[in-house]
This record gives C-alpha cells, structure tokens and sequence, in this order.
C-alpha cells in the first residue's frame, strides 16, 4: 500500500487552490489542515509509518505560517491606528507655528522676518547676519546673552540706516564668533500651519504653510 507521506506531500496539499466560493479564512486554514494530517495518518504505510520527528516538523511549519499571518494582520492594524493617529495630530496643527530649518525666508509688510538658532552652549556672541537676494549683508542682529537651547530672533525690516527693507525673500546666516574661529549655527525659519494634505490612505501627512511651503512631521524644529 502506497502511503501520502513526508512534509512535501503534505504541503502541496496546503498550497492546493481552495474551491470556488469556499470562504478563506485562518479558522477554515486550520480545519483544513487537521483533515489533511487525518487523511496523511489514514493513508500511511503500516509498515512505515511517519515518524515522530517528522509529524513534529509539519506542525513547526503550520504554526509559523499561522504565526505570520497574525503578525501581518497586527501590523496591518497597527498601521492604521498609526495613520488615523498622525491624520488627527496634523489637523491639530493648522493655525500654529512651527521651527523648521531653512537659510532664507520671507520679510513681508508689516510682518517682520522671525526665525531661531539652535545653540550648543550659553554664550552672548551669536549674531544672525541677513542678506539680500543679490548677497549683500543689510543687517546684523546680535542675539545677547543666551542659554544653551533654541533662541529666537526677529527682524522688522529696519535697516542698520534706519531705512525699512523692501519686501522680498532673504537669506541668513548664525554664528558664535570667537577669536579661535567662528562657530556656525543652523538657522530655523518661524512659520504658520495653514493647511494639512493626506494621502488616500491617511499617511504622509504634510503640512502647507503661510509662506507656500510644504513640510513632513520630521522637519518640524519646535512648535511655539
């Protein structure tokens, strides 16, 4: 008598199409393996039966398929929790402003030119230089006595003359200045969330702001 045997066998049974309008599920996939391995037993050689090591290998090999399954299904689920989380916190964000990295940014009438500098220790020697599109220094801020940490800084527009700058895009750059050389900052642009864009599916979140630029969660500095 010839005898359905081995792991093989076995999972070419598994892997065998389920019939039209059988519903695929993990509780029928289980079923469906037990009348497997009943029929395996039923079938096999007497006189060489399955051996304990093998049977014990095709249920290592069911649970890990099962295993996987769950898996994809709670990261599938996590996903979405993560993607209604990150839909709601970016709503959350219109109307309030936000620090993200830039070296340039808008000066506007009546509206001066905010930003910040992230500074590695306490010191009073930062100073923010802004220059015109053309690459001419207009204005010098010193920024005083700072603790180490984000520090704010703002520009009316006031040239060092007294005279107001045109509106129009500027560039800037930070430093700590000392007589070993000077120590470069980065410069972080101060702007207001007007709208949030989603995705079909509720990820990539990206936050429109006043200035016309579009940013992720990650190039968020700080919220003021």
């Amino acid at each position: 008598m010839t005898g359905i045997s081995g792991t093989d066998s076995l999972l070419s049974s598994l892997q065998t199409p389920a019939p039209a309008g059988r519903k695929d599920s993990k509780s029928l996939g289980q079923e469906d393996f037990l009348a497997l391995m009943i029929t395996q037993l039923q079938s096999q050689d007497p006189l060489k039966p399955m051996e304990n090591g093998e049977f014990i290998g095709q249920m290592a090999q069911f649970s890990t398929v099962t295993g996987i399954a769950e898996m994809t299904e709670s990261v599938n689920s996590l996903a979405e929790s993560y993607n209604s989380g990150q839909a709601l916190q970016a709503a959350s964000m219109v109307g309030r402003t936000i620090l993200t990295e830039d070296s340039s940014a808008s000066l506007a009438p009546g509206k001066p030119l905010t930003g910040a500098v992230e500074l590695p220790y306490a010191t009073q020697a930062a100073k923010v230089r802004i220059y015109s599109d053309t690459g001419q220094l207009v204005r010098e801020l010193p920024l005083g006595p700072q603790d180490a940490g984000i520090s704010n800084f703002s520009w009316d527009g006031t040239l060092a003359n007294g005279q107001t700058a045109p509106a129009g895009r500027y560039s800037m750059t930070a430093a700590i200045e000392s007589r070993n050389g000077d120590t470069a900052l980065a410069t972080y642009v101060a702007s207001k969330v007007s709208s949030v864009t989603l995705s079909g599916n509720g990820s990539g979140a990206q936050l429109r702001t006043d200035g016309g630029a579009s940013i992720g969660f990650a190039q968020i500095k700080a919220v003021m």
